[in-house]
């Protein structure tokens, strides 16, 4: 097709379709502008209603707040004294199972005790334990066994003597001096 209209009608033609086109896009940033007022004056009125909740005494709420930090407070300052006693009751606790039981794992197979006295008073001072075995061979075994114990200390052996015709079957008396560790007797 051949355009025979005179270039003064075709630049007519192309500003009025650029004018068409500009109006579209003037009539939209209308709408959004009227938009965006609309949301603006909207949250405005939202905020506005709210603010009455909002406006307490800043001075009321502080001193609540001060109130139940200073109640927090003291209740915790009671816990620590509470904790640091009931600490200093079980520094002073000595654990007699603990120790017996470390005393039974230390002693080999075949070895019974024969006398054991622990007291308070015995916790890091020497005491005599008396045991009866089957065999003198026992008695290196056992102060290896106590020596690689954390519960005991300064283990030595102070007697080991051997009784003929023993009915029960341990013929073997051995004497042993120990010191229990405190520390690690909880």
């Amino acid at each position: 097709m051949i355009n025979l209209l005179p270039d003064e009608t075709k630049k007519q033609l192309r500003a009025a379709r650029i004018n068409v086109t500009l109006a579209r896009y003037l009539i939209f940033l209308a709408f959004a502008s009227g938009f965006l007022v609309l949301a603006c004056g909207t949250s405005y009125l939202f905020l506005m209603n709210s603010r009455p909740s909002n406006t307490k005494p800043v001075s009321s709420t502080n001193q609540t707040e001060t109130a139940a930090y200073d109640a927090a407070k003291a209740q915790y300052s009671t816990f620590t004294t509470s904790f640091s006693t009931a600490k200093t009751i079980l520094d002073q606790q000595v654990s007699y199972s603990d120790i017996i039981t470390s005393i039974g794992a230390s002693l080999p197979t075949g070895v019974i005790i024969e006398n054991l006295i622990i007291d308070g008073t015995k916790i890091n001072s020497p005491i005599t334990i008396q045991v009866k075995a089957k065999s003198a061979d026992d008695a290196p075994k056992m102060k290896e066994n106590f020596e690689k114990s954390t519960m005991f200390k300064s283990f030595s052996i102070q007697s080991v003597t051997t009784t003929q015709n023993d009915p029960s079957g341990y013929s073997v008396a051995i004497s042993i001096s120990l010191t229990i560790n405190k520390g690690l007797s909880l």
